[in-house]
């Protein structure tokens, strides 16, 4: 027999940690930097993520075998998908009509006139008046 005493099996998954649960908010960062970069960042990879996804969509549908630069392909492959399914990427919202320099700048002064203290907010009505005068 063997010199080293016979152990108890072990149970390997039992000391497996668990996941962490998945927080649905960015906590709130305190070094200057804003969340949106986070929040664009998260945007970001839950596009990649999705186009992973329909990428092996693709594959499956089309009987394709995978690629030696896996994740590249099935991003493409992904995009693929999306126009075959009419799905494509969420488009933004059209901005509005670009506002020509002088609106530019009559929104300029009138912020001007708002934020400014007493003592400077009479001669800013002043060039407003001068800029409305011209204008007409």
């Amino acid at each position: 027999m063997s010199e080293y005493p016979e152990q108890p099996a072990v149970d390997l998954t039992a000391s497996v940690p668990q996941a962490a649960p998945v927080m649905s908010e960015a906590p709130e960062h305190t070094n200057g930097v804003g969340s949106r970069y986070a929040v664009a960042g998260r945007k970001g990879a839950e596009r990649i993520h999705q186009l992973i996804e329909r990428g092996r969509l693709y594959e499956h549908e089309h009987g394709l075998k995978r690629g030696r630069q896996r994740l590249r392909q099935l991003i493409e492959e992904g995009k693929l998908y999306e126009q075959e399914h009419g799905l494509g990427a969420p488009r933004r919202k059209a901005r509005g009509v670009p506002a020509s320099p002088e609106q530019v700048v009559r929104r300029l002064l009138d912020t001007l006139v708002r934020v400014a203290k007493p003592a400077y907010r009479a001669e800013l009505l002043k060039l407003v008046q001068a800029l409305d005068g011209k204008a007409a």
